[in-house]
């Protein structure tokens, strides 16, 4: 009689966990409490087992979250491309065990726990055309901040306290106390707020009438997790209405006091960051005159001579305001109108590596200087054909520059020396005030592909002395290395 016992309560066990899976042979299980609790910011695995005599290669698993009226998959894996697909709020938050597929856990590990997380979860297992399923309940919670209590207000009728805490998961219970741990009669006031990371912000007040216990207490209880944090204050005598009013005078005195001092370290702080500021800018400043000194003098240790040619050439250049060896106007030209100026080409051309020389000019006469390309020479016609040009030129008291066109930032120059840098390194042409040592405009080169292209020198020809001249530079002898 006791063996035929022991058989039926065996089968009736069995026939309880296998349920419906009786006919497949395999099912998913799952713990007794399909409940779990997890802290926020922590890592939790949901669990699913499938209990099989064999798993196939070719499997699904899919977690799909309940929220609301829409379901989410979390994370899907598919065995027969044998790749992962996650929805963007979960990216980079679950992962799958995969080396235990085989042996049925297809659990998942869901890290950084958000509140948003909360809600049932199903595991969905398909294989062999049958799925199977199991339903996974994820509760979150957080232990927040100590709560702190704060002097809120005092009057005659008594003193307002108000205790705040950060921090909490889901909302908490707030119960403030006497000395001997009992719930005071007092009525307070809560107010629970959700701060941007999901989490609840507590504020609550009471009322501390005279003649009660002083000595209060504030706690804060997270029935989910079983936990609290509690914070405690014992309030003086000198707070009820018995309060000195020398006590009181006393601590006016000391707060003008320290707004007072507060005032004039403010002050004093603004004064220095003011100097500092100063500084600042005055080291800067000179930073930037020094760099442009050493870039000035490097520029001059390229320098080369210079000669140019005798014969008077004629370009076509867009110069506003140029003499126009072919007009008598006395009328400036447009400034995207050509003018035909007679110029001096160098008889030296360059086509690689750093050339400087300067030029000196009238500050009383309009002028052109600068580089010109040229890509095949014909001496016979006296033109330069197919050739570019990279200039700065004076026109009725202003400096213009030929790369667009544009006027110079300056209404008169300083100085009577124009330094010429033709950088065919770097791919480009500066112009330098020399007395002054500071660049006055860079351009950019249009390098061709031809390797034949020269760059030559070239300045304006005006009548008797007035034409500018190329001046030697004295090149400085390098340094020896020790």
């Amino acid at each position: 009689m006791g063996s035929l016992f022991w058989w039926l309560t065996a089968i009736h066990i069995l026939t309880f966990q296998c349920r419906s899976c009786l006919i497949t042979g395999q099912f998913i299980s799952s713990p007794s409490n399909s409940s779990i609790i997890e802290v926020i910011g922590e890592g939790v695995v949901l669990p699913c087992h499938v209990v099989a005599d064999n798993i196939p290669e070719v499997f699904s698993v899919q977690w799909i979250f309940h929220e609301q009226s829409q379901k989410i998959t979390v994370n899907r894996y598919d065995g027969k491309n044998k790749k992962e697909k996650q929805d963007e709020r979960y990216q980079g938050r679950t992962e799958f065990f995969h080396s235990e597929f085989r042996a049925g856990n297809m659990s998942l590990h869901l890290k950084n726990v958000r509140s948003s997380d909360k809600g049932p979860y199903t595991c969905v297992v398909s294989f062999n055309d049958t799925y199977h399923d199991v339903l996974v309940e994820l509760q979150v919670a957080a232990k927040g901040d100590v709560p702190s209590i704060f002097l809120r207000s005092h009057k005659k009728q008594g003193i307002g306290l108000t205790c705040h805490a950060a921090g909490w998961f889901p909302k908490p219970e707030v119960i403030w106390l006497d000395g001997h741990g009992q719930v005071r009669k007092e009525l307070s006031t809560t107010k629970m707020t959700m701060m941007p990371a999901g989490l609840y912000s507590v504020i609550t007040s009471m009322n501390l009438k005279p003649g009660s216990d002083t000595e209060v207490s504030c706690r804060i209880v997270n029935n989910l997790l079983n936990t609290m944090s509690e914070s405690r204050v014992l309030i003086s005598d000198i707070f009820f209405p018995s309060i000195s009013k020398w006590l009181i005078i006393f601590l006016v005195i000391l707060c003008l006091s320290m707004v007072l001092i507060s005032a004039v370290f403010s002050k004093l702080r603004s004064n220095h960051k003011k100097t500092v500021t100063s500084a600042k800018s005055k080291l800067k400043k000179r930073f930037g005159r020094l760099k442009a000194e050493l870039d000035f003098w490097e520029a001059r240790s390229h320098a080369v001579p210079i000669t140019v040619n005798p014969d008077c050439r004629v370009l076509e250049l867009q110069v506003p305001g140029a003499p126009d060896v072919e007009s008598n106007a006395s009328e400036p030209a447009g400034p995207n109108a050509p003018s035909t100026v007679p110029v001096l080409v160098g008889t030296e051309g360059f086509a690689a590596g750093k050339c400087y020389w300067e030029v000196e000019v009238d500050q009383q006469q309009d002028w052109v200087l600068g580089v010109v390309r040229e890509k095949g020479r014909q001496e016979e016609e006296g033109l330069l054909p197919g050739e570019d040009y990279w200039a700065v030129h004076r026109s009725q008291g202003e400096i213009f520059s030929s790369e667009g066109h544009r006027r110079i930032e300056k209404q008169q120059m300083s100085n009577s020396v124009i330094g010429v840098l033709l950088d065919l390194e770097e791919g480009q042409v500066n112009f330098y005030e020399a007395e002054q040592m500071g660049v006055l405009v860079r351009m950019p080169l249009r390098l061709g592909k031809e390797p034949a292209d020269m760059f030559y020198p070239f300045l304006s020809k005006r009548e008797g002395t007035l034409t500018p001249l190329i001046q030697p530079v004295l090149i400085p002898v390098p340094l020896k290395t020790l």
